[in-house]
């Protein structure tokens, strides 16, 4: 049978990409804009902050305040992530920025405390 005969076109791959990009945009946004999963992914990032300093905690040299190896207390509980509204959306990707900015500053000192005097 001669091309393109019966035969579906053959699909252009710039256009499956675009069409591909917008669904992901409308889904993205839409995620961006509930309410309920905003403050899930706060929450969810906060956990994960607070797991990363802890395990920092028990790498030789310890976290910056000199507590190597010991688990101690708990940090208190923060008060909760207020829920971000649609006006609030760029101070909470702000505030995670800013925490991860703080996180990665941390993980840097240790990093240079663990390599030695002369590494």
């Amino acid at each position: 049978m001669p091309h393109g005969q019966g035969e579906p076109p053959s699909p252009d791959p710039q256009a499956q990409v675009r069409d591909w990009i917008t669904i992901w945009q409308s889904e993205l946004t839409a995620l961006a804009t509930d309410r309920e999963a905003v403050d899930a992914w706060t929450r969810l990032v906060t956990l994960w902050a607070e797991t990363a300093e802890r395990a920092a905690r028990l790498l030789p040299g310890g976290a910056p305040d000199g507590s190597a190896g010991r688990a101690g207390p708990a940090a208190p509980a923060g008060p909760t992530a207020p829920v971000a509204a649609f006006d609030a959306r760029d101070a909470t990707i702000q505030h995670l920025a800013n925490r991860v900015a703080e996180l990665e500053r941390k993980l840097a000192v240790l990093a240079e405390g663990n390599r030695g005097p002369g590494a």
